[in-house]
């Protein structure tokens, strides 16, 4: 790597307040999107429950297996609009699309407590959500990309992204108390309220500085948007280096951590509020220390190559995360448990810091693109995990949980041993020289001031 890919200097003030606010609304999407899953553990409970001191009991009572279809559903949404998202970025305005997702996901879930009154009013709910939510974290992407060195936004991303997991713990922790103390609709207007806020404010934000204020001024198409001709679809989908990318990322929705309210529910009997608890802990130590192990691999950097310190990372996590999974499948005691299932969220965090920054590696120029068809992969997955999960769990028995927790570990043993073989932490020739030219896009060589027409040599130049 040159040493100018290296240097410190170049994040500006109006680059770390983009980051900032794309942190803050992808933990405000994510804090509602999670907020739902915890509501949904109240909605189970019987309506005469006389010990709940909630001042609105829930009107239904869903069945398990409603509750995995309601979970399940945001996937449908979230389905298709995760590769439109990476496209729309990719061709126009990113942060265009970010406002939009978390402008339009807000009104959404604040007309949710409406249309939970009636099991299918609330798929269609969840299904319009994650339409207007999967738009947003390929064009987060797309945004760093479009106003930031690749470089800088490799290191920059495993911040912006920790939001997703430290909005989960906000949305598991702050439901389970609103729903016991105030009202279980409260949570819906409380996290809708706060993202048309976000959405408001970081409209001031593009209206008070300029494009050119806020991008990166050792940009070499600072201030100029790039006109691609074609993407190279045919070598994204057979590179082994994207795909290992993208299991990195599926691995993690194998057992999403809406999941995690109802399997301390139903396989220790906890109550609603220490649910909310139990489950937000290992959410808040996954994004805690993500950032801590993104500074890690940016110091692992600069004595080994790219792909060695991401394969050093991301499988030793990965196979962490097995171990303590394991045991926490074979333990009846639910603090050990959820000691083992907080640690193994933890371990998950140095695969996340390696997951969240791989693609500015291998693919920068791409970003938003591959994103978007990584996004829809996991969702895929994040579509029929929790029918599994449901299906697996009839009885709502513990030896029933401990089978989905065994699933889980499986998978990530498997992803860490793939990401061994074929991950990269190197730029894809594919990627570096595309075959067919890109209008009015010039590159900066080795530090030299002097611009050339990327087809001839990289985005960046190791």
């Amino acid at each position: 790597m040159s040493s100018s890919d290296n240097s410190p200097e170049a994040i500006t003030t109006s680059n770390k307040l983009l980051c900032v606010l794309l942190f803050s609304g992808i933990l405000i999407l994510y804090a509602g999107r999670t907020s739902v899953s915890v509501v949904l553990v109240e909605l189970q409970m019987p309506t005469d429950n006389s010990t709940s001191t909630n001042l609105s009991k829930p009107l239904v009572q869903y069945s398990q297996f409603q509750v995995g279809v309601i979970l399940s559903s945001v996937y449908a949404g979230l389905l298709p609009s995760g590769f439109v998202g990476g496209y729309l970025a990719y061709r126009y305005s990113a942060m265009r699309v970010v406002l939009a997702s978390v402008g339009i996901s807000s009104i959404i879930h604040s007309v949710a407590p409406v249309m939970f009154q009636r099991f299918e009013t609330a798929v269609t709910q969840r299904v319009f959500a994650g339409l207007s939510e999967g738009l947003c974290e390929p064009a987060v992407y797309g945004a760093l990309n479009e106003y930031m060195l690749p470089k800088k936004s490799a290191r920059v991303a495993p911040f912006i992204f920790a939001g997703i997991y430290i909005g989960q713990f906000v949305g598991l922790i702050s439901t389970g108390f609103i729903s016991e103390r105030l009202v279980w609709k409260a949570t819906f207007y409380i996290f809708g309220c706060l993202g048309i806020a976000w959405t408001v404010v970081t409209v001031g934000f593009k209206l008070a500085a300029s494009k050119e204020e806020v991008m990166d001024t050792s940009k070499p198409d600072k201030g100029k948007r790039t006109k691609t001709k074609s993407i190279p679809f045919r070598h994204i989908l057979t590179s082994p280096a994207v795909w290992a990318f993208i299991l990195l990322q599926v691995a993690a929705y194998v057992w999403d951590p809406n999941l995690l309210p109802l399997y301390f529910n139903q396989s220790f009997g906890t109550k609603i509020e220490l649910t909310g608890v139990l489950a937000g802990v290992p959410i808040l130590i996954f994004g805690a220390i993500e950032p801590l192990f993104a500074l890690l691999g940016n110091l692992l950097c600069k004595y080994v190559s790219t792909t060695v310190a991401r394969k050093v990372m991301a499988v030793t996590a990965c196979l962490c995360v097995s171990g303590c999974l394991f045991t926490a499948a074979f333990t009846s005691n639910p603090i050990v448990a959820a000691c083992f299932v907080a640690v193994g969220f933890g371990c998950s965090a140095a695969r996340a810091a390696v997951a969240d920054c791989n693609l500015f590696d291998i693919v920068p120029r791409y970003v938003s693109v591959i994103e978007g068809i990584c996004r829809v992969t996991c969702r895929i997955v994040g579509l029929t995990f929790p029918l599994l999960a449901t299906a697996l769990t009839p009885h709502k028995t513990l030896q029933e949980w401990s089978r989905v927790v065994l699933i889980k570990a499986c998978v990530f043993a498997a992803t860490g041993l793939i990401f061994l073989v074929f991950g990269s932490g190197e730029e894809q020739s594919w990627a570096a020289v595309p075959s067919q030219g890109h209008d009015g896009d010039d590159i900066q060589q080795s530090g030299s001031t002097k611009k050339l027409n990327d087809e001839k040599i990289p985005l960046v130049v190791k």
